[in-house]
């Protein structure tokens, strides 16, 4: 039975060590293949990387030309802002020449004029001596009788050439009048102009001037009237003063619910107003900007100025503009940003202000 079992096993080694065989064989083809596939890729990637290398480069000299041409359209762009200026002096310049062209081409036309009835008598005058040149071959006697009289219309013609002449002189003249009397008209009109662009300032000066006053009555008025004035939006209101203004925004700044930048934002403030929200009961204060025409930098302001009021007092502050009115701007940015307005104790909610005053709805109807 050992015997037996001992062929079994060794039969069965046999075929293990074929399939060894056949196993090792297949892994030496595997391998071999392995290498040959390895040194393709290698290869490959050899290629790859020489590729990328040349992509690189052409990007780089791709990358210089644009930059070149960026700033060679930079510098076009230079030169034609440069050309369209001296285009747009030329073109004026062209426009006062042009004047003068039609000034002297009317003058020119007057002469070509005077020119053509010359020519057309010059005309004549060759008809007639052709005449006269048939006339001598055929009657010399006839022509030595006619000379007296041709010698007589050649001086006509001498003195209207005189007279002619002349008459282009004076023209030369009035031309040169003209023109010195535009040159005088032009800078006439230069001085016009700077004189109306004085009076422009002033006007616009005196304006600013006008509506600072108007502005500082409608601050004293609310001073003294905030109370009526507020009650649309406040009870019991109360005007704080400048002093009671700044201490608020030191104590603040102190206790640190405020820099001192923001503190020197807000102490200008025309107006701070202490009461009670007149539904809720709930203490309320307004920063109220004063403006005879409220604009967008009023809206600004007092937006500003109540958010650090609201950190200082710890407390809730509405923004307000009272204005007599307001741009349309600052209509829509009053809208946006949440900012009251009041209008001689009239009081809109951002949501309705209305987008432009009625008297410009009218108009705007009208047209």
């Amino acid at each position: 039975a050992l015997a037996e079992a001992q062929r079994r096993t060794e039969e069965r080694v046999g075929r293990l060590e074929e399939a060894v065989t056949a196993l090792t064989e297949a892994q030496r083809r595997h391998y071999e293949e392995f290498i040959a596939h390895r040194a393709e890729t290698d290869r490959r990637f050899a290629e790859l990387a020489e590729a990328q290398r040349r992509t690189e480069e052409r990007v780089g000299r791709l990358e210089e030309a644009v930059t070149a041409l960026a700033e060679a359209q930079r510098r076009t762009e230079e030169r034609v802002g440069r050309l369209e200026e001296a285009v747009t002096a030329l073109a004026e310049a062209q426009r006062r020449t042009e004047e003068r062209v039609g000034r002297l081409e009317e003058a020119v036309t007057a002469l070509a004029e005077a020119q053509r009835r010359t020519e057309e008598r010059v005309g004549r005058l060759e008809e007639a001596v052709t005449a006269l040149t048939e006339a001598q071959r055929r009657h010399y006697e006839e022509f030595i009788a006619h000379r007296a009289e041709t010698d007589r219309r050649f001086a006509e013609l001498a003195e209207a050439q005189r007279r002619t002449e002349e008459r282009v002189s004076r023209l030369e003249e009035v031309v040169t009048s003209l023109i010195e009397a535009q040159r005088h008209t032009e800078e006439e009109v230069r001085k016009l102009t700077e004189a109306i662009r004085a009076l422009t300032r002033q006007v616009a000066d005196h304006a600013k001037d006008i509506s600072d006053l108007k502005t500082m009555r409608l601050e004293a008025l609310y001073q003294r009237e905030a109370p009526a004035l507020l009650r649309r939006l406040i009870r019991r209101a109360v005007p704080l003063s400048g002093e009671e203004k700044i201490r608020l925004l030191e104590e603040a700044e102190a206790a640190g619910r405020i820099t001192e930048e923001e503190a020197d934002r807000a102490a200008p403030l025309d107006l701070l107003v202490r009461g009670v929200h007149r539904r809720e009961d709930r203490p309320l204060y307004l920063a109220v900007e004063i403006s005879w025409l409220g604009g967008t930098e009023d809206v600004g302001r007092a937006l500003e100025r109540a958010r650090i009021f609201a950190r200082a007092l710890e407390a809730e502050v509405w923004p307000v503009v009272a204005a007599k009115d307001l741009t349309t701007p600052a209509r829509t940015m009053a809208r946006h940003l949440g900012v009251w307005w009041v209008q001689d104790g009239r009081a809109f909610a951002p949501h309705e202000i209305p987008e432009e005053s009625p008297e410009k709805r009218e108009e705007a109807t009208e047209r």
